[in-house]
């Protein structure tokens, strides 16, 4: 711990109001059902979003939102996904489970219905007629253009639909995807790839509920003036993403517990303790819950550009993995980063934290090709984009280590 020899006495007694189980606390209520993963453009997500402008405003903190149409759509699904291997009959000889053996592929058609064939795998070789009725197992996806025309040639020869394989993560979980990419002509389903190889042969029936939505994404800002009206255009940013890939429509919830509510809590919990500590800093602060970093990083994007445009010099660190300890934090540095480099190492001195550079791909990164200085922060994270990734895996000290290190920092860049 930090020993008084070199800290401030009003940091040294901030970092002492910093609690961990309310940190806690905060992360499981953001993983709450009623917020349903956090997923852009749902109903969970805007219950999450009213959730943090009461937090900050119940601080005192000037809070707005930054709404912002998505460059890239979200896949939706308009009712629960269905795959069962049955007989000739129609008799249910099995029924595959969501998340676990199959899940949506990001490039399918809308087919709500259920549609019923023989799977059949595919080769350039054979009968033109063969594909009559059938789903089609392909061995592998092709890339861009290539899967579009492929879906048209064997929609062409009579195809009901395709399946792809997809491995599992180490923890047996098929990993959600959420960005929607152009519709193939066909239903297009994902299976686990031990299972994608048995299904040849055999008889299923399959609804694939699933269509590209374009939705609305908003930032929430949370904005503490400064002292030195000179540097009121020189904000100090801390960001992190709210938003998560949100749960399968009457399947598996997908909490985003590690990816990022975690992270989200860590700055509830510092904006707290600069209130209460009425912690006085020369830049303002701007502490911001990015959206949409899960399509693409698009809410940091939006307030880059918006800052680039305002003239604005921010100094911006990011915070994407609160809640799992590694041996070290990761450190992503951009450009020009110095500034921001001294006081996270001279922090990580005095807390005994020890620093590596990673690779933390989020939301500091807009920042940085805007030409800003800005840095990404990560204790750690697990199980990202499946059902594992819940509060269990959510540890106190990871929580408590990411608030330390970033108050201390906070304090050498704004005080």
């Amino acid at each position: 711990m930090m020993t008084e020899q070199f800290a401030p006495p009003d940091l040294l007694a901030a970092l002492t109001l910093l609690d961990s189980v309310r940190m806690l606390e905060h992360t499981h209520q953001l993983c709450a059902p009623v917020f349903a993963g956090r997923r852009v453009g749902t109903q969970g997500h805007t219950e999450a979003t009213d959730f943090l402008i009461e937090h900050w405003k119940s601080l005192g903190w000037e809070t707005t939102t930054q709404a912002f149409p998505l460059s890239a759509p979200v896949l939706e699904q308009a009712a629960p996904l269905l795959l069962e291997q049955v007989t000739a009959k129609g008799e249910i000889l099995r029924t595959f489970v969501q998340r676990t053996e199959y899940c949506e592929h990001p490039r399918s058609a809308f087919q709500p219905d259920i549609v019923e064939g023989s799977v059949v795998r595919f080769s350039e070789e054979g009968a033109l007629d063969r594909y009559q009725g059938a789903w089609v197992a392909l061995d592998a996806v092709p890339q861009g253009t290539a899967f579009t025309t492929l879906a048209d040639e064997l929609a062409h020869q009579g195809a009901i639909g395709l399946l792809t394989p997809l491995y599992a993560t180490a923890d047996g979980y098929l990993v959600k995807r959420i960005i929607a990419g152009t519709p193939v002509a066909l239903p297009v389903l994902s299976v686990r790839a031990d299972l994608h190889v048995d299904l040849t042969g055999t008889r299923i029936h399959a609804r694939v509920p699933v269509y590209a939505h374009q939705a609305q994404g908003g930032n929430v800002l949370a904005h503490r003036p400064g002292t030195d009206e000179h540097l009121a255009s020189s904000p100090l940013i801390l960001g992190a993403h709210y938003d998560g890939v949100g749960d399968d429509v009457e399947g598996p919830r997908l909490p985003g517990a590690t990816d990022n509510a975690a992270g989200v809590a860590v700055l509830l919990e510092l904006a707290r303790v600069i209130t209460q500590a009425r912690l006085q800093f020369r830049r303002p602060l701007l502490f911001v819950a990015f959206d949409a970093e899960e399509v693409g990083v698009q809410g940091s994007s939006v307030l880059a550009t918006q800052l680039k445009a305002q003239g604005s010099t921010p100094l911006m660190l990011n915070l994407d993995g609160a809640a799992c300890l590694n041996d070290a934090v990761w450190i992503e540095p951009g450009s020009q980063t110095e500034p921001l480099l001294q006081p996270l190492d001279q922090a990580g001195r005095w807390l005994d934290i020890p620093l590596i550079v990673g690779n933390i791909a989020s939301d500091q990164r807009p920042f940085v090709q805007a030409g800003f200085p800005a840095v990404g922060v990560s204790v750690g994270a697990a199980q990202l984009h499946t059902p594992g990734d819940a509060i269990e895996r959510v540890q106190p000290e990871a929580l408590r280590i990411a608030a330390t290190l970033l108050l201390t920092a906070l304090w050498q860049l704004a005080a």
